[in-house]
């Protein structure tokens, strides 16, 4: 998209005030957006609103917004498309995980918490949103075509298993596929709504600090060395604004990380017994210390 494209267009994102999803508002907000800041409330929705205000949005407004209430979701998503019309582009960034999995004990209520804000969270907001995606762009072959953009926060988990993340794992598997079944059904309606997903290696962000067991997984996963340092929320942010003016279908941060899904195609068995060897070799780190 061209820069002045954004003007005056209406940006919606669940998950604001998180890490990756503020970074993310700072860079949309001096593109002169409509912008409604959807989160659960509190200071760091309450400042981020604040924030954005003074980074040039043409509007912005904070609402409280928990993907779990589907009443909630229903009603908040048609004030915003009653209000604007039309949902230019809609980040459905909100997510959480635990490191829950089934050779762990983790329990089924913790991986329904995780699939309920991954997973039929994203459904619901994008099911609520669907009447109002994309604003007309119509052609004289296309005259009903729409234009806009849906941009799904995934995750490197989402193009593997992660041994001891197999609950998070799912989740964002589950993202993945809605991301590339809805792209192709816009495009078999010949419209132009493009669809991104971010899949991002871990990220420096309060998410890894939720549990103490979330803690430690992240504190053994740094230990395997430079290429398995955490990047950083702005990176994340910056490779969304890039994925969205370029139109980057799949994007991974950091870039090399695409390599990942390779393995997978060319070799699931090579892999896999890759990600078991930085397990084990974490456990072995954990022993010594």
């Amino acid at each position: 998209m061209k820069k002045k494209w954004y003007k005056g267009k209406v940006f919606v994102i669940t998950g604001a005030s998180g890490d990756i999803g503020s970074e993310v508002c700072r860079l949309f907000a001096p593109l002169g957006m409509k912008m409604y800041l959807l989160d659960l409330p509190g200071p760091p929705l309450d400042e981020l609103t604040e924030e954005i205000k003074n980074l040039g949005a043409e509007y912005v407004e904070k609402m409280a917004f928990n993907v779990t209430n589907r009443e909630q979701i229903e009603s908040e998503i048609k004030k915003i498309g009653i209000k604007e019309k039309y949902i230019d582009i809609l980040f459905n960034n909100a997510g959480i995980g635990s490191t829950c999995s089934i050779t762990n004990q983790g329990s089924f209520e913790e991986y329904r918490k995780i699939m309920s804000v991954n997973t039929d969270g994203m459904w619901l907001v994008l099911q609520a949103a669907f009447p109002y995606i994309g604003r007309p762009a119509p052609t004289k072959k296309y005259p009903e075509r729409r234009e806009g953009q849906l941009i799904f926060s995934a995750s490197s988990a989402g193009k593997t298993g992660i041994p001891n993340l197999a609950a998070y794992s799912m989740s964002k598997h589950a993202v993945v596929g809605l991301a590339d079944s809805v792209r192709l059904e816009y495009r078999m309606q010949n419209h132009n709504i493009q669809v991104i997903t971010i899949c991002s290696a871990p990220a420096k962000t309060k998410f890894w600090d939720s549990t103490p067991e979330m803690k430690e997984w992240a504190r053994k996963y740094q230990k395997r060395g430079f290429l398995y340092q955490y990047v950083e929320a702005k990176d994340v942010a910056e490779r969304v604004m890039k994925a969205s003016r370029k139109y980057k279908r799949e994007v991974f941060v950091p870039r090399w990380w695409w390599l990942l899904s390779y393995l997978q195609v060319m070799s699931h068995k090579t892999a896999g017994k890759l990600l078991i060897k930085i397990e084990k070799e974490k456990k072995h780190l954990h022993y010594r210390n």
